[in-house]
């Protein structure tokens, strides 16, 4: 432990930085990290109170809660009833911890989502996967932090001049995407194929230069946190030297004990190298980055499996011309089932090679906030 602690110490020498809470609004997180709300019962209350009992801020996902068999009969009723109940067990668990509640603007139960929410008292809404501009008028009266999810300046200008023109009012922090995430990416394919040129310190600089003018006008600051290849505790250290205020981590925590994953899916993840990372073409349309399994070697073949759009679960669904019906597909990685399952994954698999308890990740950086 002394000889990681040295190792550790300087390390932050070398990135010159002061490790600080992380402030958004009246909630103080002592350990500057929120866990990302990965979906269909990887992120639920196990893995966000275990996060949140740390001092960080634990996410549950919103997406493919419930049992499967109820969820074929009624989709929406389910995933109201399961929500309430995953985020009364994380309250359960751990009564004073952050939660957050990672809310998809493609579902297509959206305003439903968000009402449990704020039914539940939830302290954060995150919610990427388009631009959630009716979200201040869906959470009204709350007290629920609004954390939206960008990937670029621009969408980020879209977001601020719409809350401030409808709601007078800005996002309580704001999460940035860089093209070495995981999951469904927010980029073209030839930005994808040129990752330098949308770089995540380049879209650092014009994100700050975007929100700038919004700080001034409202007299606060709206924290920045950095989400793409953090797998260890160093990768969080050189985030923060880069700027941000925090840092956002999914592929991670998909292998600690607590994610609602089989064990053999969880297997997969941690066998795997960079060399296993493909990039397939989503039923949403956009770029989404995957382990190379049999599944996703016979969608880059071009072959389609039969599905028959069970949920309804998603609004910006191609399904006419989608090549396979993602809910389905994570339900397999969800029971285990490795050779029909989809494994979303970001840049940073190749360094996680263990299943730990999330708070075994997360401890080092704890003891060295200030």
């Amino acid at each position: 432990m002394f000889c990681f602690y040295l190792i550790t110490t300087l390390n932050i020498r070398r990135f010159k930085i002061n490790i600080k809470p992380l402030i958004i609004g009246d909630l103080v997180a002592r350990v500057p990290i929120v866990q990302a709300g990965m979906g269909v019962q990887i992120a639920k209350a196990d893995l966000a109170s275990a996060v949140s009992q740390t001092g960080a801020i634990g996410c549950i996902s919103s997406v493919g809660l419930g049992k499967h068999r109820n969820a074929l009969n009624n989709y929406f009723q389910e995933s109201r009833e399961q929500l309430a109940y995953e985020i009364k067990k994380a309250r359960h668990l751990d009564p004073n911890g952050i939660l957050a509640v990672n809310v998809m603007m493609a579902l297509s139960n959206y305003d439903e989502i968000v009402n449990v929410c704020v039914r539940e008292k939830v302290d954060i809404i995150i919610s990427g996967a388009g631009l959630p501009l009716s979200l201040p008028a869906l959470t009204k009266g709350s007290n629920i932090k609004l954390v939206p999810v960008v990937s670029s300046g621009r969408s980020l200008a879209i977001i601020l001049k719409t809350w401030k023109r409808r709601y007078e009012r800005m996002p309580d922090a704001v999460i940035l995407e860089g093209p070495l995430c995981g999951g469904h990416l927010a980029f073209s394919w030839d930005q994808l194929d040129h990752p330098e040129e949308v770089a995540l310190e380049k879209l650092f600089k014009e994100v700050k230069d975007t929100l700038a003018p919004y700080e001034a006008e409202f007299g606060r600051k709206i924290p920045l946190l950095g989400a793409e290849n953090i797998a260890t505790i160093d990768d969080v250290l050189a985030m923060l030297s880069i700027g941000f205020d925090g840092v956002q981590i999914g592929t991670r925590f998909i292998c600690t004990d607590e994610a609602g994953i089989d064990i053999k899916s969880k297997e997969v993840y941690v066998k795997a190298t960079d060399n296993d990372i493909a990039i397939i073409q989503s039923p949403l349309g956009m770029p989404l980055k995957v382990l190379k399994t049999p599944l996703s070697e016979k969608i880059l073949r071009g072959e389609k499996i039969p599905f028959g759009c069970p949920f309804l679960c998603l609004r910006a669904c191609k399904a006419k011309d989608a090549h396979f019906c993602i809910a389905e597909a994570l339900v397999d990685t969800l029971m285990g089932n490795v050779n029909e399952g989809l494994f979303m994954v970001g840049s940073s698999i190749g360094r996680v090679n263990n299943i730990i308890p999330a708070a075994e990740f997360i401890e080092p950086l704890r003891k060295m906030v200030e």
